[in-house]
């Protein structure tokens, strides 16, 4: 579960709780009701919010374990990507390695090449003087 989502379901569960108690009190101030009749309907109301605030505790800790699990699975991923991407960098660095011996031994070779090219034609210029 995502952060936004546990921070939306904590968002509802309070706006309810909070509805609960407007809707309580408005209905308490518009309805002709006798004051043993509001006793009763202020003590129904307590024991409902009482009720729902104990699966609130339960409710946040499903949340928590939900986000720590989420958050632990994103790590791992995490590190498995690191790691992959390590693997591919020196995988690169060994092969422009690679590459670049083989572009100096050419190089070498061709030093080597225009050097006795060079004495070979120093040699037949001599030989027609």
């Amino acid at each position: 579960m995502s952060r936004d989502n546990c921070d939306n379901s904590s968002t509802a569960v309070l706006a309810f709780l909070a509805g609960t108690v407007v809707g309580a009190a408005i209905a308490l101030l518009t309805a002709p009701k006798t004051g043993q009749e509001t006793r009763e309907m202020l003590a129904d109301y307590g024991a409902e919010l009482k009720d729902r605030a104990k699966t609130l505790p339960d409710d946040f800790q499903e949340y928590k374990e939900t986000a720590i699990e989420r958050s632990k699975e994103m790590i791992a991923k995490g590190k498995e990507l690191i790691s992959r991407g390590t693997d591919l960098a020196a995988q690169g660095k060994d092969f422009l390695d690679e590459k670049k011996r083989t572009l100096s031994e050419a190089i070498e070779a061709g030093k080597i090449a225009m050097q006795e090219e060079r004495e070979a034609l120093a040699h037949k210029l001599e030989d027609k003087d």
